[in-house]
């Protein structure tokens, strides 16, 4: 076999060639030099790279002399080209730091499966840092990055945002072209959103995602001759689309029309329903509270009325369910009385289960898109990308840290998560590519057809305990106004005061404390 001449032997080896006359065009060689200076590589460049000598031969007996050295010159700086990433070295033992909440679940899920693959690397989960909503609370993010130093960051979209800003995360742009790592299969609205708070570029990649999907009972809409739900509906049809079915004051002939997301209660519906129309409860600066307007009392007045007129049913508070199966027969939907619920992909396997393993009978359910907001047709209210694997940018195991996102975010892990994950109410960021889904395009595209909002979703510089307290205010003022207590005019205007109180307190506690990791809580960023 002919020894590969390498680039540097192969450019001595052409200038000992005799070649003719004649040459590109002007034209050519200027797309040839263009070629050269942008830094991007075509696509396939690594084949076209491995065949640059032969090419190179060609091309060097096309043109004359005269121009043969500037197209050697040419083709010498794209075959030097740096890798982003030297290749992994499977005899080197290394060790790799990764930053989440929990060590058993993170190497059941992902940590023994990649040691099986890379048997030379060892995995550390550092507990330190994690991601919201199951992670502590950090009071000083970049203090506690210094101090675990970990290889590999899981982390909430906000903290993303802010490690990306402050230069902590290693770019994956250049190694992703390198490789050829396959983003087209990835949910768009996921990559853009990490691009978007990534000031443009992609620092980390996140394997799941949520969104919420309107799933209703054909079977209801049959008996009572209503038309089926459709993909585009507004907040305002899905509300008047719930109000028609019979809300008889015996429980045991009730048909609700509605259910919430499970423990959302009414302000959820709120909020999501104020996320559609591109309402916030807080200005782009993060300081200002902004709920006391009459766009948002228009959406409390639409929601609170539906769930005052009995045709939208709120599910119990999880204490009071202790089982799996009490979950599922305390859901309307789940048995046969509710027409619709607004759902995350996850309700299907939580469907399948109430059947198969607690016998209870099958819904004859079908899906479509949310409800989106006409000026908005495009855009999920509901849409939140989960937990973000990144690489830290001091690493000094980049590529060993880089094999580890790339496993996490492969389609064998987006298999494995579809398949075993049961209630997660998140999707696979490659749902649309997995061959378990074929045969599912109504499904499939009910989770993948919106984007989120372009605008960034994260606001600088605001505590979680802030949200907490105002979720809690809001759920205990639209009660207030579901009791008669107060007006919707009142709530909104209480809620801003209370609100911006709680906003101000947050900021100042979260200045006051020592760095360390706080007590874990439930939830996060609504």
């Amino acid at each position: 076999m002919t020894k590969r001449l390498e680039p540097e032997h192969w450019e001595k080896h052409l200038t000992r060639l005799q070649l003719r006359q004649g040459g590109f065009s002007k034209e050519l060689m200027h797309k040839v030099k263009e070629r050269v200076e942008t830094k991007q590589p075509p696509v396939g460049s690594k084949r076209w790279l491995r065949w640059s000598p032969a090419v190179a031969c060609v091309l060097v007996l096309a043109v004359g002399w005269t121009q043969a050295d500037r197209l050697i010159e040419g083709l010498s700086k794209l075959s030097k080209q740096k890798a982003a990433l030297e290749a992994m070295d499977p005899n080197k033992e290394k060790t790799l730091k990764v930053s989440f909440v929990h060590e058993t679940t993170f190497m059941m899920q992902y940590g023994k499966a990649f040691t099986i693959r890379y048997p030379n690397v060892t995995v550390k989960v550092e507990t330190g840092i994690g991601s919201e909503p199951y992670a502590a609370i950090r009071t000083n993010l970049e203090e506690q990055l210094e101090k675990d130093k970990p290889d590999v960051l899981a982390l909430s979209l906000s903290e993303y945002a802010q490690l990306a800003k402050e230069g902590k995360l290693y770019a994956l742009d250049d190694v992703i072209r390198q490789e050829g790592f396959d983003l087209q299969n990835i949910h768009a609205g996921v990559v853009d959103r990490l691009r978007t708070e990534g000031g443009g570029k992609l620092y980390g990649i996140a394997p799941e995602y949520d969104q919420r999907a309107l799933f209703y009972n054909k079977e209801l809409f049959d008996k009572y001759g209503i038309s089926y739900p459709k993909n585009g509906m507004s907040w305002e049809e899905l509300l008047q689309l719930a109000s028609r079915f019979p809300a008889a004051p015996n429980a045991k002939d009730r048909v609700y029309g509605l259910v919430t997301r499970a423990y959302s209660g009414p302000f959820g519906l709120v909020q999501q329903a104020g996320q559609a129309k591109g309402l916030s409860i807080l200005d782009s600066s993060g300081k200002q509270v902004t709920v006391n307007t009459p766009e948002w009392q228009k959406v409390w007045t639409a929601v609170l009325d539906a769930v005052r007129g009995g045709y939208i049913y709120e599910q119990p508070p999880l204490e009071k369910l202790s089982t799996r199966e009490d979950m599922y027969r305390a859901n309307p939907f789940m048995t046969g009385q509710a027409a619709m619920t607004l759902q995350s992909y996850g309700f299907v396997k939580d469907l399948n289960e109430a059947s198969s393993r607690y016998k209870m009978s099958s819904v004859p359910w079908d899906v479509v898109i949310e409800p989106t907001d006409p000026s908005r047709p495009n855009e999920s209210s509901s849409f939140s990308v989960r937990t973000i694997y990144a690489v830290n940018a001091a690493s000094e195991n980049r590529r060993e840290a880089w094999e580890l996102v790339k496993f996490i975010n492969s389609e064998e892990m987006a298999r494995k998560m579809l398949t075993q994950s049961i209630g997660s109410g998140t999707s696979p960021s490659r749902l649309s590519s997995l061959s378990a889904v074929k045969g599912q395009e109504k499904l499939v595209e009910a989770f993948t057809s919106l984007r989120p909002p372009a605008e960034s979703q994260e606001t600088p510089g605001v505590p979680t305990e802030f949200y907490s307290a105002f979720q809690e205010l809001a759920t205990q003022l639209s009660k207030d106004v579901l009791k008669g207590k107060k007006t919707v005019s009142q709530a909104t205007r209480e809620l801003q005061d209370n609100g911006q109180q709680a906003l101000i307190q947050a900021k100042n506690a979260a200045q006051k404390k020592p760095v360390k990791a706080q007590a874990a809580v439930d939830g996060g960023t609504p």
